[in-house]
């Protein structure tokens, strides 16, 4: 425990170079982290959404808060916004600015997961199936309300009985996934 913090406290203290190194390694953690998740949508019409959306930004606001984390800025920026005002006028500049390059910082590994995770279109087929307009479909025009709804929670599983060789579901998971690209 005392190792970690000892690391901890180095990499909170040096330079800009070693936080932007540590930011690309976290990038490349989300990567790695992203690789090895093995999505598979519940395709139950209520839990599609939650679940790919869940699956979309849960981990980059995780990972955002860790680069938020890791660097003093956020403390200096603060420090510099609670002290009294004294002889040196505040400058709101001074805490935009630093707020805005701890932000850029932070922010390259959760968009880094986003993009991998559109690029991929999984989460997005799971989260997305559901609210599809069926009219523009054919093969949704004879089913009813509820029976549409059900095709569409089954959209994303490509081995379900019930939409194994239907067309009308590869050209809804066709169309999503360029929405998501």
């Amino acid at each position: 425990m005392e190792r970690f913090r000892m690391i901890f406290q180095y990499l909170q203290s040096n330079s800009e170079s070693v936080t932007n190194g540590v930011y690309g390694l976290l990038a490349l953690a989300s990567v790695k982290l992203y690789s090895c998740f093995d999505f598979s949508c519940p395709c139950v019409p209520r839990y599609n959404e939650a679940y790919g959306l869940g699956v979309l930004l849960v981990p980059p606001a995780a990972l955002l808060l860790c680069g938020l984390l890791l660097t003093r800025q956020p403390a200096a920026a603060l420090e510099e916004w609670r002290r009294p005002r004294g002889r040196r006028g505040k400058d709101p500049a001074v805490v935009r600015y630093m707020c805005s390059s701890v932000l850029q910082r932070a922010m390259i590994a959760p968009i880094v997961w986003i993009i991998i995770t559109l690029l991929d279109g999984k989460c997005f087929i799971c989260a997305f199936s559901g609210s599809v307009d069926p009219k523009k479909f054919a093969g949704f025009a004879n089913a009813t309300p509820a029976q549409v709804q059900q095709l569409l929670a089954k959209v994303p599983c490509k081995d379900d009985e019930l939409v194994r060789n239907n067309t009308s579901r590869k050209a809804v998971s066709r169309y999503l996934r360029c929405w998501s690209q």
